[in-house]
């Protein structure tokens, strides 16, 4: 796959991630996944899936006979161990259960159990992650700037956002709520570690969904600065001109983005 089809991939593994972080539940209470979602995340992987008595496992090998074996329940135990002994433990036939030793592991799996719940999510995003090719070039980079100009000058809102989606994953810039704005104009910083109390942000970006634009501040900015905040409201109404606007927006993300041999 191209550098923009992993990047997107990976945008779209980071969201489903947080999707399931947000609604698994664990003790104390009752343990519940959303398997749909995780079947999702599953397909991103290298595991492949087997159904044996009545298990949805997904396997891969890990040493000799020794596999990696995730079943998909509300647990989503992720075992070290055979095929065969995930099923004794988890859908044992009453046969097995005549055995001592059986019963054994039936009863305790701390000598097989890799992670379960969340942990074993995020042992499954690290999988599919490791399989994205994420190293990039500045050639790489100048393709996505092209179809951002591109967005622009189609006034395409989606192709716009996905733009956005892009540079923003490469830079590390995050939603910033402010409540002065109103619903179709959505804000977006990098993080800006100052140590202080107040948080702050650099180059603030702006867009407009329903009037298709776009604008950016340069430098720090604070949510809790009126100067700032009175800035974002002029810019809105019109009555001030942002920093860059429109495709000037995109020139500057790309230029932001370092060209390294990984993503992380």
């Amino acid at each position: 796959m191209s550098f923009k089809e992993n990047l997107k991939a990976k945008i779209k593994l980071d969201r489903l991630f947080q999707s399931l972080l947000s609604t698994t539940r664990e003790p104390p209470g009752k343990r519940w996944l959303d398997k749909e979602l995780t079947k999702e995340l599953l397909a991103m992987t290298d595991f492949e899936h087997k159904k044996a008595r009545g298990l949805h496992l997904y396997i891969r090998p890990l040493e000799g006979e020794i596999m990696e074996v995730a079943v998909l329940d509300n647990e989503l135990p992720i075992y070290h161990t055979t095929v065969d002994d995930v099923t004794l433990r988890k859908s044992p036939y009453w046969q097995q259960m005549f055995s001592i030793r059986n019963v054994r592991k039936i009863m305790n799996d701390h000598d097989v159990i890799a992670s379960k719940g969340k942990e074993s999510l995020k042992r499954l995003y690290d999988s599919a992650l490791a399989l994205l090719d994420l190293s990039y070039t500045r050639d790489d980079l100048a393709l996505l700037l092209e179809d951002a100009r591109r967005g622009m000058e189609q006034r395409s809102i989606s192709q716009i956002q996905e733009s956005l989606s892009f540079f923003f994953d490469l830079l590390h810039f995050q939603p910033v709520s402010l409540d002065v704005l109103g619903p179709s104009v959505q804000s977006f910083a990098g993080p800006k570690l100052n140590g202080g109390p107040v948080p702050s942000f650099e180059h603030l970006v702006l867009l407009d969904e329903e009037k298709l634009w776009l604008g950016l501040k340069r430098g720090a900015f604070s949510p809790q600065e009126d100067s700032d905040l009175a800035w974002v409201m002029q810019c809105a109404r019109g009555e001030k001109k942002a920093d860059l606007q429109g495709t000037e927006v995109f020139e500057f993300l790309a230029e932001l983005v370092p060209v390294k041999a990984q993503l992380r």
